[in-house]
């Protein structure tokens, strides 16, 4: 891609959209207990995107990530660091159905269903993360633009740092985030995965599942 594509304008208006995700806010309590008495239900799912780890709480979707054919072992690693004190219960048949739902091409238009996504966060990265709800499938929003809209414009560079730490991929859309020049630039889970989600949002195809 170059940064005369199309589907990578350098900024995005953000709209007031339908309440397809909801941020759960952890409480200072469940924070400081680093999981204890949590229960996450959780498990390795294809994706049109390749392989992705997905974690369900009782108050929604904790975690979301992508990684490579023979990465599960870390990925399982790194989403029992960020809950360590958690009870984890492995369910690959609950983690495919969920993949099934949240990446199922309607929902990109017209989603059918809303999600509670349950997240630890600072302040500031709690308001980046609210204006990346904002962001329509099909747009892009550079990280000056995106820093505005959080309400700090000149903290691009923090608004990158937010970006990065996002814990639930794809849900909370990190990805349609683009350099100023408007290319896509890097991302948490790989440039070449980055890409093809942008494409695959921009075209509203469901490249089918593979992992």
């Amino acid at each position: 891609m170059t940064p005369t594509d199309p589907g990578l304008s350098v900024h995005s208006s953000l709209h007031e959209l339908p309440a397809h995700v909801i941020l759960v806010v952890a409480t200072p309590g469940e924070i400081r207990s680093r999981g204890m008495g949590l229960t996450i239900r959780a498990g390795a799912a294809a994706c049109p995107f390749g392989c992705c780890l997905i974690g369900e709480t009782a108050r929604g979707i904790c975690h979301l990530a992508f990684f490579d054919a023979g990465s599960r072992t870390s990925a399982m690693a790194e989403m029992h660091a960020s809950w360590p004190q958690a009870e984890v219960l492995w369910d690959d048949t609950h983690a495919a159905r969920l993949a099934a739902a949240i990446f199922a091409p309607s929902m990109l238009e017209r989603p059918s269903a809303s999600w509670n996504v349950f997240v630890r966060g600072t302040p500031f990265q709690l308001r980046v993360w609210r204006a990346l709800l904002r962001v329509p499938a099909g747009s892009r929003i550079s990280y000056c633009h995106l820093a505005a809209a959080a309400g700090h414009p000149t903290a691009a560079r923090a608004t990158g740092s937010a970006v990065g730490k996002n814990p639930v991929a794809f849900l909370i859309p990190c990805h349609r985030v683009i350099r100023e020049n408007g290319t896509p630039g890097l991302y948490r889970w790989g440039a070449l995965r980055k890409r093809a989600m942008l494409a695959w949002e921009s075209a509203g195809i469901h490249a089918g599942p593979h992992c």
